[in-house]
């Protein structure tokens, strides 16, 4: 196996180094999208805000075009495909081209998956606004003065659903009733239903 990348020409090894180079990266990035740290790292978070460009918009597209994993995505594929055409005799400029589409289409398709998934996120977001004024039982635990968050029971279009929640009341325990008065992304803000008529 190891012969196949021995005695590389120039050309071979760019495409090789940049390949193995990017791959690195996109391994790292997805052991830290698993363990749930890719966007609450700081650098990650800064780079992201840096180097975005909404360029889809420029150019009639309904998404960024260019962000940090399109473009990993791109040399990653853009690497690999250069170093296997050169490998097989495939013309220089030819394999240049292919591997630059092929790259291209990768960036793209990024973009839109990437895109789609904000997409999910914003309609989820919207469904949680519509519990805004229920009513809804504490399931989890809720911490006081937004100290952490539990989880309630609250119907939602029709449906029962579970959502994590936040106070900044006081604590609130399993089986309270309580209201739902704001949605902070994917968490709701509830408050403490009064007893009766008046329970101060």
């Amino acid at each position: 196996m190891f012969d196949y990348f021995k005695n590389l020409t120039t050309e071979q090894s760019i495409y090789f180094y940049v390949a193995l180079f990017f791959s690195v990266i996109f391994i790292l990035q997805t052991v830290f999208t698993f363990l749930d740290l890719g966007d609450s790292i700081d650098i990650d978070a800064d780079f992201d805000s840096e180097v975005d460009i909404g360029l889809g918009d420029s150019i009639g597209l309904p998404f960024q075009l260019f962000t940090i994993r399109g473009i990993i995505g791109f040399f990653l594929v853009f690497g690999w495909s250069g170093f296997l055409l050169s490998k097989n005799n495939v013309h220089p400029i030819l394999t240049f081209i292919l591997a630059f589409v092929f790259g291209a289409i990768t960036l793209v398709l990024v973009a839109l998956i990437y895109s789609l998934a904000l997409k999910l996120e914003t309609d989820g977001t919207t469904k949680l606004k519509n519990a805004i004024g229920k009513e809804a039982e504490v399931y989890l635990p809720i911490p006081a003065n937004n100290t952490g968050y539990g989880k309630i029971h609250v119907v939602i279009s029709g449906a029962l659903r579970e959502v994590d929640a936040i106070t900044y009341g006081e604590a609130l325990t399993t089986g309270e009733v309580v209201r739902v008065v704001q949605v902070l992304n994917d968490k709701v803000v509830v408050e403490k239903i009064k007893n009766s008529e008046g329970e101060k």
